[in-house]
């Protein structure tokens, strides 16, 4: 169901997901980073999840965006990928590659 509200555009979903391809999801993805940069979102909130462990950040606030806040979210909450992706496929979610 798509709906416009106050000029904004939201996808609800009830029940399950339907089938997304690479390209879908590469074009969401797109577009939350371009509106967050474009906002300037996470340096006005300064806030940047820091790596673990003795990785090099290579972002600045001029790249980091959405999808590498909720990649870094991700491992915030488990640090086993495996966990992660078994998480995933039991709500339903398929991955490339997931068996």
């Amino acid at each position: 169901m798509n709906l416009l509200l106050r000029h904004r555009k939201f996808v609800l979903f009830e029940d399950s997901y339907p089938e997304f391809s690479d390209e879908m999801i590469e074009r969401a993805m797109r577009q939350m980073d371009e509106g967050y940069l474009a906002q300037d979102y996470y340096r006005k909130a300064n806030y940047m999840i820091p790596l673990k462990g003795f990785k090099e950040e290579t972002y600045t606030f001029e790249t980091y965006s959405w999808t590498e806040h909720i990649s870094r979210k991700l491992g915030l909450w488990d640090h086993s990928p495996r966990r992660i992706v078994n998480a995933l496929k039991k709500y339903g979610f398929k991955l490339p590659g997931m068996k």
